[in-house]
């Protein structure tokens, strides 16, 4: 197997990435430059190589719980070169902007059936599971073994619910996650920050000293937590088995649930990125040099439970970064802004901006503010895929 290459060799020139040995490949291509347009991803070869993204490209693989595609956190924010190992299969380089990826429960709605409950996005063709109960909670929200001797808070760790063909369901689900609280040496609370979805029966869950725990050697006595299953008949979770095509508009999108049930809702979450900044009217009071417009904003939507997204903890956004040219005496006048970077958001709804710009010499503030609209959607992107060896 090919790996990282030594001292003193240089690297490869680029490769046949679909050789034509392959059933239904096109010619021989060697190249190293991949370019994508919103809503095309293309699977890492089998081998070792040296990815460089652009602004807006992400890495993701093939969750084996899910069976859909992960983002890494980490993405908005990646920057350099990164080695990735690829299969041929569970790892690809996407460009999603303008895309649904995934979706949070805002209303969990009661009496639901998994069998005959379906999701159905309206615009798109991006496809959609239901995941219906088996969600986790903590039984009587306490400890059945508290531990003792913890100098550092332990680790819980949640089994993965069985896949869709050793699921009840059909379907899968989604794992849990909880994290652990300590007081006087004792666990003092388990908290669960995604309750999960589409457990056929209670895991058994398992709490381990962090192997940095100062108490380690000296002895600790494991605590033990129980779950129980809840959520029935409730939408736990949504998952995006397919993407589909970017929406001209990712922000008007409507997951539509059918089937038995009633009062569930679900809304979806997009990959998208400010594609156009527009002046209209006329501000006044700014500096002599070039203004620029930010924005913030541009997380995922809260839902009615706990999970990675409604918590923050699967995407950080970056800030889009938009010039504007100033004339006159300190005037922006109608324009459409120079996207330096259009920033990276996972949202339902445009990012909010603001304008920072030096005030007009002896004026002391602006006197007129500009009225500006984003617009949200995808862009080309560019891949530098090396061969190491």
């Amino acid at each position: 197997m090919a790996g990282p290459i030594g001292a003193n060799a240089g690297l490869p020139l680029p490769q046949n990435l679909y050789p034509s040995e392959l059933t239904g490949a096109p010619y021989d291509a060697p190249t190293n430059r991949i370019a994508l347009a919103p809503g095309e991803s293309w699977v890492v070869p089998r081998g070792d190589w040296l990815v460089s993204l652009g602004l807006y490209l992400v890495v993701q693989y093939l969750d084996p719980v899910t069976n859909t595609w992960v983002i890494s956190a980490s993405e908005a924010f990646n920057r350099g070169s990164t080695y990735i190992r690829g299969d041929g299969f569970n790892v690809r380089i996407a460009n999603m902007l303008g895309c649904p990826v995934g979706a949070v429960v805002a209303a969990l709605g009661s009496a639901y059936v998994q069998a005959s409950t379906t999701i159905t996005q309206v615009p798109g063709n991006g496809t959609w599971v239901p995941v219906v109960g088996g969600a986790l909670a903590v039984v009587g929200g306490t400890l059945t073994s508290n531990g003792a001797g913890y100098g550092v808070a332990p680790i819980v760790l949640i089994p993965a619910p069985p896949g869709p063909a050793n699921n009840a369901n059909g379907v899968g689900g989604v794992q849990a996650s909880a994290w652990a609280a300590i007081a006087s040496g004792t666990v003092s609370g388990v908290t669960l920050n995604d309750p999960g979805a589409g457990y056929p029966t209670a895991p058994i869950a398992v709490i381990v000293p962090s192997p940095f725990d100062p108490n380690i050697s000296v002895g600790i006595t494991q605590a033990t937590v129980a779950f129980s299953l809840t959520g029935a008949g409730q939408i736990r979770a949504a998952l995006c088995t397919n993407s589909g095509a970017p929406l001209s508009n990712p922000n008007q999108c409507s997951l539509v649930i059918a089937g038995a049930g009633a009062s569930g809702s679900v809304v979806h979450i997009a990959l998208q990125t400010v594609t156009a900044a527009s002046v209209s009217g006329v501000g006044t009071g700014f500096g002599t040099v070039s203004a620029l417009l930010s924005t913030f904003g541009g997380v995922p939507p809260q839902g009615s439970i706990a999970n990675p997204y409604s918590l923050y903890l699967a995407w950080l956004p970056r800030q889009a970064q938009v010039g504007l040219t100033v004339t006159g005496v300190g005037s922006i006048g109608t324009q459409l802004g120079t996207i330096y970077d259009g920033g990276l958001f996972l949202t339902n709804t445009a990012p909010v901006f603001t304008i920072a710009t030096q005030p007009l010499a002896g004026q002391g503030s602006i006197t007129a503010a500009p009225t500006l609209a984003l617009t949200m959607g995808g862009v080309p992107d560019i891949a530098y895929v090396q061969p190491l060896g």
